[in-house]
């Protein structure tokens, strides 16, 4: 006998790190071992859901063109990282009191400097300031070294940065293993990480100030941190695997580690590494006999990282998460755009941009995934701004962990973005940033000069540097978003995003089939989002960590699998007690089957089966999960799931969050927003379908509390009545509507010859779907009165059909079958997705 998970909340489930840990930085998840030998699953089990899988291929990226490279030449001057000698003369000339950017990062260097001279900067221990680094305080100096107009303040402002860059480097060559710069884990730690890339940057910017006997003390220190850059282990996969492999195919062949190298922490090992090899000349940079590591000399590190760690992003970037938004999410998702970006910058600004020379990795402009990163951020964010700690601000399309469910500052991908396309001269690219960087933060442009100052709570004082270079005070940047498509499809997390127009009052929607492989992933496939009014009327609850991975929390299914191995492990066994998909562990990726973008309405099929099953757990009993949905615009949603088990009794549950607790009458369950809208939400399927509303409450533990700010409080959930079916299905209206409105009425309509289908009529729409996935011989329904549209799907792509009508009792009867030119029949073409739209 099967034993059947309650569906009460479990103990709290335990993750090694504190609350206080996580606000500090990213936790390291366990990659798990070798999967099992052998799996428990019947075979035809497996056979029959492979069979489906390989019978419905899935959507298709768009074609790419890259345009051709810009020649490169290596540049031997400084500065070149970042910021070229030929940059100056115009930097310079911005940098006036007149010029607000300025004003704050002129703001910003002065309090320094007064630190520095009560002897506050730079300090023992760990060497910090009002919570800034030492090294960040180096950085802001050096860089002011080169663009105060005036001769005797940049030498002032390098003799600054010298002391507190040669303070660190002392400490570091000293050997006190005790000396926080001497840890194992500084250079590829979480400081490393959030400041990391001041130390090859303030060599570059005052490498005139600094004498051969400073460069040889500096240069020991960067050959050390290069060499434990390539053997990091701060979390999973954080280095390339195979080690010594360069622009090899097998640095990609295995899945999870190669998707690990668009993680956070490989990211900003990548991008410390680069500017570590770029900073020093040729002459001050001598094979080291002393030296012990993988290559004797600086710059012969820059090799592994266009070889190895920038092959394995750009190779991700370009078709795993292909589509211009990060696989981590929106906590730490930015970052890691940040250090690609910041690389990439670097590499072109010291003039390696050579795709003849290094691969086509090192051409930003060769990778779709940057074309694709202005739509799909700006697709990412609310069409209203709520108030917000600094301002109004935009919500965003959240996935992944989150401590706070608030968008943050996202200039540091945005200025790096930004200052290569300036370089290269795509004048589209920079409006678009900078427009971004000005109109899309927190607090909107009434917020900039704050954070522009730094003042968001940052370690770092780079974000008034990057204000300052990528905002050109005599431009004034236009509005990119009338130029881009109300709709985005990414193709690579499986991620799709329409709206009804770019204005604050738009309704919005959003839906995510991605696979779950890497730090700070959830199970959220299938999950979707609806905000209508200024506000969510769901979307998925976000939180931190392992609880908050499992399924229930998102807008999706969950289904019973076999008990999996690692049951007595409070994190794995909770995933399984709960129905969930399998983060981190999953063995094969889902897939978007089908997608159309529609003037007045957006569909995608979406098979996640892949996601509920693990060879690792050693669990295969879910047979098939999937998911049709058509936004009918810009009020309605239709939503046709499967679920099915290889064993009777095993739970198959939909989940909804919603922002307070549904009244439930019947099949219908009414929601009501904090802005007095309503959330509809009729279930027409399963037949005598069980209700249950109830407002999600924490166990007490950090684990289980949600983010900061998260707007969805409750969950309703809809499950067939006992005993539960080995095959479900399951069919949800969601309707948005204004304060004192009353639901549509939504009616469930069933084919009666061919190929089953179900669906719903609501307010003139009849959408009918498949019951199952596969070929579709015939489709024969009798509509309803007061029906003037039917959406049929589940058809072949852009197929011929021919469609009969006949009158009949209580409304016309309606036959679709493949075209056969029959002159009885009226033809019609399905749409990309293959609906046919009558």
């Amino acid at each position: 006998m099967t034993r059947r998970p309650s569906f009460a909340p479990l103990a709290p489930i335990t993750l090694a790190l504190g609350l206080a840990g996580l606000s500090a930085g990213c936790d390291r998840r366990m990659t798990p071992g070798p999967p099992a030998v052998h799996s428990g699953a019947d075979p035809q089990t497996q056979a029959a859901a492979a069979a489906v899988q390989a019978a419905t291929p899935g959507v298709a990226a768009q074609r790419f063109e890259a345009p051709p490279a810009p020649p490169a030449s290596p540049v031997t001057g400084h500065p070149r990282l970042w910021v070229r000698a030929a940059d100056l003369p115009k930097l310079r000339a911005r940098a006036t009191p007149a010029n607000p950017m300025f004003k704050e990062l002129a703001a910003v260097a002065a309090e320094a400097a007064a630190a520095m001279d009560k002897g506050s900067i730079p300090s023992e221990g760990d060497c910090e300031f009002s919570r800034v680094y030492c090294e960040a305080h180096a950085e802001l100096f050096a860089f002011m070294s080169l663009v105060s107009s005036d001769e005797a303040a940049r030498n002032d402002h390098a003799a600054r940065a010298r002391k507190i860059l040669l303070h660190i480097v002392d400490r570091v060559n000293k050997g006190d293993a005790k000396d926080p710069f001497n840890h194992p884990k500084f250079s590829t730690g979480d400081r490393a990480r959030w400041a990391g890339e001041s130390f090859g940057l303030t060599v570059d910017w005052i490498y005139g100030y600094l004498s051969p006997q400073d460069k040889a003390a500096i240069r020991p220190v960067f050959l050390r941190w290069a060499e434990e850059q390539l053997k990091s282990s701060t979390t999973s996969h954080d280095h390339p695997e195979p080690a010594g492999k360069l622009n090899d195919p097998a640095l990609l062949k295995e899945p999870r580690k190669r998707r690990y190298a668009v993680n956070n922490y490989f990211t900003s090992h990548m991008r410390n590494l680069a500017l570590l090899s770029l900073a020093f000349d040729e002459a001050d940079d001598p094979p080291a006999s002393s030296h012990k590591g993988t290559y004797p000399r600086l710059r012969d590190y820059f090799a592994n990282v266009t070889g190895a760690w920038l092959y394995m992003t750009d190779g991700v970037l370009r078709n795993d998460a292909r589509g211009g938004t990060p696989p981590e999410g929106f906590q730490y998702g930015p970052a890691t755009l940040a250090y690609v970006t910041q690389t990439l910058l670097a590499i072109q600004t010291a003039g390696e941009a050579d795709p003849a020379k290094w691969g086509p990795q090192v051409h930003l402009d060769g990778n779709p995934f940057w074309h694709e990163f202005i739509p799909a951020h700006l697709h990412s964010l609310s069409p209203a701004t709520p108030a917000g700690r600094i301002g109004p601000t935009h919500e965003a399309a959240w996935t992944g962990d989150g401590q706070r469910y608030e968008y943050t500052d996202h200039i540091d991908p945005f200025a790096a973005l930004g200052l290569h396309a300036q370089n290269g001269g795509n004048a589209e690219r920079l409006n678009a940033l900078r427009w971004m960087a000005i109109h899309a933060g927190p607090g909107g442009a009434a917020g900039l000069a704050r954070r522009a100052r730094s003042q968001l709570g940052q370690v770092h004082k780079r974000h008034s540097i990057l204000y300052f270079l990528l905002i050109d005070p005599a431009v004034t940047p236009t509005d990119p978003r009338p130029s881009v498509p109300l709709t985005h499809y990414g193709p690579g997390m499986g991620q799709v995003f329409a709206r009804t127009s770019w204005g604050p009052e738009a309704a919005w929607f959003q839906f995510q089939l991605g696979w779950e492989h890497i730090d700070h992933q959830h199970g959220d496939g299938l999950s979707f989002g609806f905000y209508r009014g200024g506000e969510w009327l769901t979307k998925e609850r976000i939180g931190y960590g392992a609880f908050f991975g499992n399924s229930e929390q998102h807008n999706t299914l969950a289904v019973e699998n076999d008990r999996n191995r690692r049951h007595d492990d409070p994190n794995r066994g909770g995933l399984w007690q709960r129905g969930s998909q399998w983060p981190l562990v999953h063995t094969h990726d889902p897939r978007v089957l089908a997608k159309s973008f529609a003037q007045d309405y957006v569909y995608v099929l979406g098979d996640a089966t892949a996601l509920y099953n693990s060879d690792y757990e050693d669990i295969h009993d879910v047979t098939h999960v999937s998911r049709s949905l058509v936004w009918l615009k810009p009020d309605h949603l239709v939503l046709y799931d499967r679920a099915a088990t290889g064993k009777e009794g095993r739970f198959k549950r939909f989940f909804l969050q919603t922002p307070s607790a549904a009244q439930i009458a019947g099949k219908l369950a009414t929601v009501t927003t904090p802005k007095g809208q309503k959330l509809f939400v009729t279930a027409l399927l399963p037949e005598s379908a069980v209700l249950v509303a109830e407002p999600y409450k924490p166990t007490g533990t950090w684990d289980t509390k949600p983010a900061e700010f998260e707007p969805m409080l409750a969950t309703l959930r809809t499950e067939p009545p006992a005993p539960m079916p080995k095959d479900a299905r399951f069919l949800h209206v969601i309707e948005g509507a204004a304060a004192g409105a009353a639901a549509q009425p939504a009616t469930l309509v069933r084919t009666k010859q061919g190929t089953p289908y179900a669906g719903a009529a609501v307010k003139g729409t009849l959408v009918l779907f498949p019951v199952a996935l596969g070929p579709v011989s015939q489709v024969q329904f009798t509509s309803l009165p007061g029906i003037t549209r039917h959406l049929v799907t589940g058809l072949t792509p852009g197929a011929s059909y021919d469609v009969i009508r006949k009158p009949a009792s209580g409304g016309d009867e309606i036959t679709i079958r493949p075209g056969s030119r029959d002159k009885a029949a009226n033809a019609a073409t399905a749409d990309e997705g293959g609906v046919l739209a009558l």
